[in-house]
């Protein structure tokens, strides 16, 4: 059984669910969470799961915090690795989910079946094919379809790589060197700016955390802790218009804990600011 390192707030079309960093080094959500979100069986879903030998190895159990009373307890749940989410919401029946949610679901499939489409049609038609189809694409479908067609080919190659010989390395054409590299220059045009570091990320989840703690500590008990965590995710996420934290600019450090900081201080009006907040960066605080 897996133990959990941290957790972090996950939003799937305005839901937050809780997803979880285990000792494996792999994030997973539990199943029942979404189930229950999604207003479908839990029993059947896992059973689904199990039986569908492309995702049946990405479930695990995990031993998380689960809601108890007046507290919480540690539980044994099963969780899926995120990796295998997007496949698994794409096999489930929208007809069988809440009626609120079934256009959402609807989008979601339809969506991940377009994404799939553009990673794999490369192995699926030949050149002289896909330039045919290409012909009849806007600008914009052919630059992603040139993008997913890149990271399809690296995926490959580090498929061939891991835990393998450079004499294998020397088989694909490819050093390690040149493969992050290449990652690196896919990542750039991806998101047209160099993304915060490894450090400045843990900073910006730290930080997020403590005004999540701030937040909850605010409410006096009439908000829980994920979603205090949740909601201190998603303004700021909001308001650096990024998907996930750690997709924040580089150049946007400095206003990023300028940012969480206020925060903190507007809800913990006259206390001193945490250490966190006054380590590293240094910013100028209005």
């Amino acid at each position: 059984m897996l133990e959990v390192v941290s957790s972090f707030p996950f939003e799937f079309y305005g839901t937050t669910f809780s997803s979880y960093l285990a000792d494996d080094k792999h994030f997973y959500i539990r199943l029942d969470d979404v189930c229950r979100g999604l207003g479908i069986d839990e029993k059947s879903q896992l059973r689904r799961v199990k039986e569908d030998e492309a995702i049946s190895d990405k479930l695990a159990l995990i031993s998380a915090d689960t809601p108890y009373q007046d507290g919480f307890r540690k539980k044994e749940v099963t969780c899926l690795d995120l990796r295998a989410l997007p496949y698994w919401l794409g096999t489930i029946d929208a007809r069988r989910v809440k009626p609120e949610l079934y256009a959402r679901i609807l989008l979601y499939k339809r969506e991940f079946a377009e994404a799939a489409w553009f990673v794999f049609r490369s192995d699926l038609l030949s050149k002289e094919m896909i330039a045919e189809v290409d012909t009849f694409a806007t600008p914009e479908e052919r630059q992603l379809a040139e993008l997913m067609a890149t990271f399809r080919d690296l995926k490959k190659k580090l498929d061939v790589l891991s835990g393998h010989t450079d004499e294998e390395l020397a088989k694909v054409g490819l050093t390690l060197k040149d493969l992050g590299g290449r990652f690196t220059a896919l990542e750039a045009r991806i998101l047209n700016d160099v993304q915060i570091n490894q450090d400045e990320a843990r900073l910006i989840s730290e930080m997020i955390k403590a005004v999540g703690t701030a937040m909850y500590e605010s409410k006096g008990g009439r908000m829980s802790k994920s979603q205090a965590y949740a909601n201190a995710m998603n303004d700021f996420k909001a308001n650096f218009r990024v998907d996930i934290y750690s997709a924040l600019p580089a150049s946007k450090v400095e206003e990023a804990i300028a940012f969480l900081s206020r925060r903190w201080q507007m809800l913990q009006p006259g206390r001193p600011l945490p250490e966190i907040f006054r380590s590293g960066h240094q910013p100028s605080l209005v």
